[in-house]
């Protein structure tokens, strides 16, 4: 896997693999010595039909984790997964439909709240599993170490503690099996998940080696979901390589080969003939090229398959991404994803087989706006029914803010500045979207956006 340590990134996308069904035409073989294919793809669902469409934007969420810096000194360092992480949760946001308020993203180069500690890590998870709705989609991504030990398959934050006891690794690494449990009190149907942390083996002896950490069978059950007692109604799961070999980094790109593949997948390099990338398109995609970049830069000696497990999706027709597509943010801008997706955990139900939109309490927040003249706009929610309006221009300093009222009821909220405008709104998606009417009776829109604190 990559020169990093032990497993990074982990692309899930959950579906239960029957390994005794035959592997689907055009889908790749991994080396004999494996014993493994690079694509697992198994029966329907238990319809008797293949998931063939992703849930919508809003009811998408992703937790992006990237750890290059230990606190372990006998853990070595990475040199990518942070960039991974970030270039994936662009990605996700540009190309994949994920709103990047709903994209949260812990990495080695973040801020301390915001650091892939094992604390921060489940906590984040702990706050997924009362937002995400049942008919949503989780996507959960890793990049950094990886380790198994004693059967039991681990990620390695960045305070893991390796020094050769297994109960300390226990208590101090995140064990897949808690990663499992609280997607699985999501009650989420579809789940993607990346794993790219098969690079090179952190030494538990204090040496500073290279050794290969190759990625095991076992390590690769303990992603699988039980589809047959509806633990998920479909999953994918995207491995940076195949069983029994490692990932490599790719320096120049400062990346693992893998990530930076699936990235200029998503971007339109696996694009299809009517403009989409499609699950099994991208597969095929990364599977081609990162073989060849990796022959190409580190020698024929040096071999790199990406590894798929997919079940309960139709990969030909499951649309991932719309390479090209100029919706969703520029993969070249600065984006602030989200710290934590801030809802009230009573999530009101709607539909059958959903929560519906969550609840968002807007006492005490702040939200954003360009208004239509430039400049930014934040308003505040404060405490009963004041608001406080603040319009800072393109050039020059904000003008006084200005005070008004607001009210909620449930998903509804309208809001008064002054004597200038009145605007009613609705919270959709983790933002507002709101029409207003100023003073002079000119009619508008906006929509804000949740100012992280």
């Amino acid at each position: 896997m990559k020169n990093h340590s032990p497993l990074p990134f982990v692309l899930v996308i959950i579906a239960l693999l029957l390994s005794l069904m035959p592997t689907p035409k055009g889908f790749a073989q991994a080396p004999a010595q494996t014993g493994a294919p690079d694509k697992k793809v198994s029966a329907p669902d238990k319809n008797g039909e293949a998931v063939k469409t992703l849930p919508g934007a809003a009811k998408r969420y992703a937790l992006i984790i990237g750890v290059d810096k230990y606190a372990d000194t006998q853990i070595s360092t990475l040199n990518g997964a942070s960039n991974d992480s970030r270039s994936l949760a662009q990605a996700l946001a540009a190309y994949g439909g994920f709103p990047a308020n709903q994209v949260i993203l812990l990495n080695s180069n973040q801020p301390g709240e915001r650091q892939p500690t094992r604390g921060n890590i489940l906590r984040r998870l702990s706050n997924l599993a009362t937002v995400v709705p049942k008919d949503g989609l989780l996507l959960f991504a890793f990049a950094g170490h990886g380790i198994e030990r004693d059967g039991q398959a681990y990620l390695l934050p960045s305070d893991a503690q390796v020094n050769g006891d297994v109960k300390l690794l226990e208590e101090t690494a995140i064990n897949v099996n808690q990663v499992k449990t609280w997607i699985k009190q999501t009650e989420v149907r579809q789940v993607l998940m990346i794993l790219d942390a098969c690079r090179n083996e952190p030494d538990m002896r204090g040496a500073r080696g290279d050794a290969d950490n190759p990625l095991t069978p076992a390590y690769t059950r303990a992603f699988d979901f039980d589809r047959r007692n509806h633990e998920v109604e479909a999953f994918a799961t995207l491995y940076a390589t195949a069983i029994g070999h490692r990932a490599y980094e790719y320096r120049e790109k400062k990346q693992g080969y893998f990530t930076f593949a699936l990235v200029e997948a998503m971007k339109g390099a696996a694009n299809n003939f009517r403009g989409e990338v499609t699950l099994g398109s991208l597969i095929e995609y990364i599977q081609n090229s990162v073989p060849q970049r990796v022959a190409l830069d580190l020698g024929k000696g040096k071999v790199q398959k990406p590894f798929a497990v997919v079940e309960g999706y139709k990969a030909d027709e499951l649309v991932i991404a719309a390479g090209g597509d100029e919706r969703g943010i520029e993969m070249t801008k600065a984006t602030d994803f989200a710290d934590m997706v801030e809802v009230k955990p009573e999530a009101e139900k709607a539909g059958e087989g959903g929560r519906g939109d969550v609840f968002i309490n807007l006492e005490g927040t702040k939200w954003t706006a360009k208004p239509l003249t430039g400049g930014t706009v934040v308003i505040e929610f404060l405490k009963d029914g004041k608001l406080l309006y603040t319009l800072t221009p393109e050039r020059g300093d904000a003008y006084k803010p200005l005070n008004g009222e607001w009210r909620q009821e449930r998903h509804a909220v309208q809001y008064s500045i002054g004597s200038y405008s009145v605007i009613d709104g609705k919270i959709e998606g983790g933002v507002i979207r709101a029409e207003g009417e100023n003073a002079d009776g000119a009619k508008f829109r906006v929509t804000l956006y949740p100012v992280r604190p």
